[in-house]
């Protein structure tokens, strides 16, 4: 299908020209602040919020939920661009499909599910501050003309419906004050979530089998699923010391998982191994904290 085929295909608005008539050095800002919603840089955020746990504002177990809601963002994303198959702009740098923007998508998933779980500054002012940061990552995916405004607001609405609804059937939404978290994760919310993440990714691979991200994604989240009902309540536990055999011991933990996940998916073309590097990689994430609690005590 061209870019010119179908009123769908044609969806901007005006925008195409614009993001073209902006100088270099402006869209090279907004090149910057677009990987503000980059899923790699999301997971390593996760990842590393995970192994330190209530020391950077958000429970472990809050941790643990948003990789979850990251994973279902992967096949959720990937799922739904090759069902509704239209291109991105003209001007793309970018080959592949544009509706609806995984960034816009993932970002307010991963930027709103954190500023719901977290537990430090008021909860108006986290997701003020959530809001911006999604805002300018969709606002950044048209001004370096690799998206169409539709698929920016698309993937915005995508990612708060299924926020609401993973809060809405899950832990629920309990402001016990202007402060704390929104919501608070149970042992099986995060489980079931891992599960669902699973679910949707096989649901994209039936109309996009040859997606090393589905594959990386379900066998991350196969992976959570094993790992969390092993060790979930005692890494839920564990308070992890600032020191520096900490980050040196769980921040070379992490860039070995993350090194091995991305890798692998970038790198080899068979989908189940990559789905077991993705497995691999979510079990050590989330035996960090109890492989560096175990190393402090000793």
């Amino acid at each position: 299908m061209t870019p010119t085929a179908t009123p769908l295909a044609t969806r901007g608005i005006g925008e195409v020209a614009f993001a073209e008539s902006l100088p270099d050095a402006i869209v090279a800002v907004f090149w910057a602040l677009t990987h503000l919603g980059n899923p790699y840089l999301l997971l390593a955020c996760v990842a590393l919020a995970y192994l330190l746990g209530d020391r950077v504002g958000i429970p472990r177990r809050g941790a643990a939920f948003a990789l979850a809601l990251g994973l279902c963002a992967i096949g959720l994303t990937i799922g739904l661009k090759h069902f509704f198959g239209l291109p991105r702009p003209p001007i793309s740098y970018r080959d592949g499909l544009g509706f609806p923007s995984g960034h816009a998508l993932g970002s307010t998933m991963f930027w709103g599910g954190v500023a719901v779980l977290a537990t430090w500054g008021r909860w108006r002012r986290r997701l003020t501050v959530a809001g911006v940061v999604v805002g300018t990552v969709a606002l950044s995916r048209v001004l370096i003309g690799v998206h169409y405004l539709a698929d920016v607001v698309a993937g915005v609405a995508i990612g708060v419906a299924f926020l609401a609804a993973a809060f809405a059937l899950g832990p629920g939404f309990s402001p016990k004050s202007p402060s704390g978290a929104l919501a608070t994760p149970e042992h099986r919310h995060v489980t079931a979530l891992f599960v669902l993440a699973v679910a949707l990714g096989l649901a994209g691979l039936l109309v996009a089998p040859g997606e090393s991200e589905l594959f990386l994604g379900i066998g991350t989240a196969a992976g959570g699923v094993l790992a969390w009902q092993r060790f979930g309540r005692r890494a839920a536990t564990v308070t992890v010391e600032l020191s520096t055999r900490t980050f040196a011991l769980g921040g070379g933990g992490l860039l070995v998982a993350l090194g091995v996940m991305s890798g692998t998916a970038k790198l080899v073309e068979n989908g189940p191994l990559i789905a077991v590097a993705g497995a691999v990689g979510a079990v050590g994430l989330l035996a960090l904290p109890l492989v560096v609690d175990a190393r402090d005590v000793a």
